[in-house]
């Protein structure tokens, strides 16, 4: 009866699409494969949490405090 009933999750997909693979697989660094991915889309732990907040689910203090810019 312990852990995490009640809590809400914030979540980043990367979604490995043809550029994605392709990057990983010339062993691009992770800045070049992070790049590509916000610029095809990809929302950010911290955005997801934005949305959170707006929504009135969670308080920026803790948005801030489980995320990294």
């Amino acid at each position: 009866m312990t852990g995490y009933h009640g809590r809400t999750g914030v979540f980043e997909l990367l979604v490995a699409d043809e550029a994605i693979r392709g990057l990983i697989h010339r062993s691009a660094a992770e800045a070049e494969i992070r790049a590509a991915a916000i610029a095809g889309g990809m929302t950010l732990m911290r955005e997801d949490g934005e949305r959170l907040i707006e929504e009135g689910v969670t308080s920026a203090e803790e948005v801030m405090r489980v995320t990294r810019e």
